[in-house]
């Protein structure tokens, strides 16, 4: 076992390294949640990338700052978002956080509740890539198809990383 990690585990596992990184997503998540979108830039990696299913209306990579930028407006055009506060947790370069939240379309006024696992990697205090997984992925439809969520609402595609308004 390299020496580094070692010390890590001698310090209270890899609670040390791991919590500075909950943190850091701590963060994120909660300039997501109020809207400052600048703060969140200044925490990812100039080359970060942020991965939603391709099958998704708003699937894709979507890499640097100006691609999370890109994905926020891609989502916000058709979305609002109300986020409730997330659970965050993690160790090493890895943090996970479930997002659990209420979209609502802008075109009909329609919401559904979504949950999904984000999964964060982190490396020198930047996150570097975010993989996005919905609970339900079948939740969201293709854009000109209509499902029907729970109680008869009719669901909507949204995304999590948006302030609602």
């Amino acid at each position: 076992m390299p020496i580094r990690r070692v010390a890590r585990l001698v310090r209270g596992g890899f609670a040390v390294l791991g919590q500075h990184n909950v943190e850091v997503v701590r963060r994120f998540t909660d300039g997501l949640r109020c809207g400052d979108i600048a703060a969140c830039a200044a925490l990812l990696d100039d080359a970060n990338v942020f991965s939603e299913a391709a099958s998704l209306p708003f699937g894709g990579d979507y890499v640097g700052v100006e691609g999370f930028r890109r994905m926020l407006g891609a989502v916000s055009r058709e979305f609002r978002v109300a986020l409730d506060l997330p659970e965050i947790a993690g160790t090493d370069d890895w943090v996970a956080v479930v997002v659990r939240g209420t979209f609502t379309s802008r075109r009909t006024g329609r919401s559904m509740p979504v949950e999904c696992v984000d999964v964060y990697r982190l490396r020198d205090g930047k996150i570097v890539r975010v993989d996005v997984h919905y609970k339900e992925p079948g939740a969201v439809p293709q854009p000109g198809r209509h499902r029907l969520g729970a109680g008869g609402v009719r669901a909507t595609p949204v995304h999590h990383f948006q302030r609602s308004r």
